[in-house]
């Protein structure tokens, strides 16, 4: 799918990728076990500003990929929204 050196790191079967990663619903918990996972910073290191702030924009353009699509069974939502309430709330 044209991801090169990606395709062999991500994906449903890499190794340490779950559904909750980081075991808490806080972003900057999970952005940080995401962080240590792929060795941007060493466990117990926080991440800074620049960091979180690449995360949110990554999750943004998630979503927005997202809205295009909605969740079945309810009106409102799309799978963009629930992107942004799991990875942002």
């Amino acid at each position: 799918m044209g991801m090169g050196f990606l395709s062999t790191t991500t994906g449903p079967d890499a190794p340490g990728n779950d559904h909750d990663a980081g075991g808490s619903g806080d972003p900057i918990v999970r952005f940080t076990a995401a962080a240590v996972e792929v060795g941007l910073i060493r466990p117990g290191d926080k991440l800074d500003r620049n960091l979180v702030d690449l995360c949110l924009h990554v999750v943004e353009m998630a979503a927005r990929i997202g809205d295009a699509h909605r969740v079945p069974g309810y009106l409102d939502d799309t799978v963009g929204g629930l992107i942004r309430a799991e990875l942002t709330e």
